[in-house]
């Protein structure tokens, strides 16, 4: 029995992804498990993106697992591709997986990663740096997001393109909870930089991940919210290709006809898929995402 003077909630989640731009793999990925949702996007040439975002979603998700809760994964979390690496030189799943090994090995004890998310991101930020020692796979870099929920408390930890939304019940609109990582909108914490004009910086130009902290110093973000009953947040390893304002129409329809999260997902991912017709379908982004929408216990 709950005590319904106490502030407690249920989080339900659920898991998406849209891969529709027809490349050989799947680089993005999420999982899931009590108590934690993540995000992550294997920023990196040659099909070999699917390594970093595997490494950097497992790496969080299964400390939080136990034999009493079962995680779930999509996209490169979820398995190894058919067909990856440079073209002339593919290489299969079987090879998939004995790389994949051989990186998260560095990990050490999996099961003894620590449960705090800037700690656990700079182990990442560790082994991703280290992959080249195991598959000559230069230029790797991992962005992520990812929450962990304790009641309606939510606390994460960002680094990269990702986007952290949240609707707040009865609101139209996203709040957003991170600064997507591209110089020209943190430009101004890249003291190295300084002597650059800003309005000379192109947009768009990637500048922090997992695998490269050191490069920049922009660091890890966090954020730290309080959810109420009926708040939903939206985690995407980068921004989906349905416009922002029409993603919080979709969620709030969703959530006010108190439709299941699941359907939610795949409302988006089909409208995601429908955005560019054939000719197009090379401007398509992957993402994976991830849903919580957080509801008064009774």
């Amino acid at each position: 029995m709950v005590d319904p003077t106490t502030n407690a909630f249920a989080i339900e989640s659920t898991l998406g992804l849209c891969a529709s731009r027809d490349s050989r793999t799947v680089d993005v990925g999420a999982g899931a498990c009590e108590g934690i949702l993540v995000v992550a996007d294997g920023i990196g040439g040659h099909c070999t993106g699917w390594l970093g975002a595997r490494l950097a979603v497992r790496a969080i998700v299964e400390p939080f697992a136990s034999p009493n809760t079962k995680a779930r994964f999509v996209g490169a979390a979820d398995g190894f591709p058919d067909d990856w690496g440079w073209a002339g030189a593919m290489q299969s799943r079987e090879a998939g997986a004995f790389v994949y090994e051989a990186c998260a090995a560095d990990f050490g004890d999996r099961a003894a990663l620590p449960h705090d998310l800037a700690a656990v991101f700079s182990e990442i930020d560790r082994v991703v740096a280290n992959v080249p020692a195991h598959a000559r796979i230069h230029g790797l870099l991992v962005g992520c997001i990812a929450a962990t929920f304790e009641g309606g408390r939510v606390r994460g930890a960002h680094v990269g393109i990702g986007r952290a939304l949240l609707l707040r019940a009865g609101a139209d609109h996203f709040e957003s909870l991170v600064v997507e990582h591209y110089m020209h909108l943190v430009f101004a914490r890249m003291t190295k930089y300084n002597d650059i004009d800003p309005a000379q910086i192109p947009p768009n130009i990637l500048v922090n991940g997992l695998g490269g902290l050191s490069n920049m110093g922009i660091g890890i973000d966090r954020f730290d919210v309080e959810l109420g009953a009926g708040d939903l947040l939206l985690l995407c390893s980068r921004r989906l290709d349905v416009p922002e304002e029409e993603v919080a129409r979709i969620a709030r329809a969703a959530v006010d006809e108190g439709a299941p999260l699941d359907e939610l997902a795949r409302t988006l991912e089909r409208r995601s898929a429908e955005m560019f017709d054939v000719s197009e379908a090379h401007r398509a982004q992957d993402v994976a995402f991830a849903i919580a929408l957080s509801q008064q216990q009774r």
